[in-house]
């Protein structure tokens, strides 16, 4: 397993994650992140992509679900067709370089705000191929630009930026992608409005990303992110998920509405949350007692807080997650919830 370290419990106060929860501007996600994917990490033995993953019958783990979603996104995509890909919410860039494993003619270039996640990039990109990290010489890219790697003729670029002022020049880009991050752009129209200005004319914009839906009950339709809904309608249908979904509730027709403001046309949509939220909980749910194992085992206690203290506190932490694996699969089966792909190429 890769030797991950964890962030010490005691260095963050208890209130601080449910201020990021309730605020989620783009600070406390990125502290949110930071806190939480060491453990993620850890969790699924060290893999790099920080997704729910695509689950058939044949997926043994974490990782091999999380790189079939990374797959299927980009077949979505129809990478096979592109050149110039921007993967915006880039993490640790690992889907950029599967892609490029699989579509090897490509140049991508990973945004994200965070730039933990991109100096950890940095060296996760330089291992995957031989030649020296260098600065960018692409034209389509600001100085924020902070590295390349090349490959042959073409390269990944990592890129710190916001997702609502990207630093390109306009119909630079052929593909736009934001695999499980869109559902933390605050307001999301300034993204798509943005992935607009810089797509070619028949460029494509591809979303995966966790929805709410509209749920008809007696002939009227309930939103779960209708601005009107007060809190206690908000819990009463995602349950725990209302607080500890750290991001937006993105509601599935809110989405498609977005695009055709922002002025894409043949928004195309996939469904797959049958194969993303109830495999996703019963894997963790069978493994629960493993993970513990291995997130304590490589997990730092400091002098001021003792190994049972320390323990205590995970059970505590690990508690919520557990119920809200178990709530999103109810919810996910009920309908409430879903996990779309949203493919949408300008008029």
């Amino acid at each position: 397993m890769a030797n991950l370290k964890h962030p010490r419990l005691t260095k963050i106060n208890p209130l601080e994650p449910l201020l990021w929860i309730l605020r989620r501007n783009e600070s406390d996600i990125v502290r949110c992140y930071n806190f939480m994917t060491p453990y993620f990490r850890h969790a699924t033995r060290g893999s790099n992509m920080l997704n729910f993953g695509y689950w058939s019958k044949k997926t043994e783990d974490p990782i091999q679900a999380q790189r079939e979603l990374c797959t299927l996104v980009g077949e979505f995509a129809n990478l096979k067709s592109a050149e110039n890909v921007l993967d915006v919410g880039s993490g640790f860039s690992a889907p950029a370089i599967q892609w490029k494993s699989i579509y090897n003619f490509l140049n991508i270039s990973c945004v994200n705000i965070n730039l933990l996640q991109l100096k950890t990039a940095k060296n996760i990109v330089n291992k995957n191929d031989s030649n020296d990290i260098v600065k960018s010489k692409k034209t389509t890219i600001t100085s924020q630009t902070l590295y390349v790697k090349n490959s042959a003729d073409n390269n990944i670029s990592l890129v710190n930026s916001t997702a609502k002022i990207l630093p390109f020049k306009e119909k630079c880009m052929d593909r736009i992608i934001a695999l499980e991050s869109a559902q933390h752009f605050r307001p999301l129209i300034q993204f798509i409005q943005e992935s607009k200005r810089i797509l070619k004319n028949d460029g494509l914009l591809v979303i995966a990303i966790p929805v709410t839906t509209t749920i008809t009950t007696d002939n009227k339709s309930i939103t779960t992110d209708n601005k009107s809904a007060s809190l206690a309608q908000q819990f009463k249908k995602l349950g725990i998920l209302s607080l500890t979904w750290a991001s937006e509730h993105y509601e599935l027709e809110n989405i498609r509405s977005l695009f055709n403001e922002a002025g894409f046309k043949n928004v195309n949509i996939q469904n797959i949350g049958a194969h993303v939220y109830a495999p996703f909980t019963d894997y963790y749910v069978k493994n629960r007692r493993a993970i513990k194992n291995v997130i304590l085992h490589g997990s730092q206690s400091s002098a001021s807080t003792p190994l049972l203290l320390h323990n205590i506190l995970y059970d505590v932490v690990e508690n919520f997650i557990y119920k809200s694996a178990l709530k999103m699969k109810e919810i996910s089966q009920k309908g409430l919830i879903d996990y779309v792909l949203f493919r949408a190429r300008l008029a």
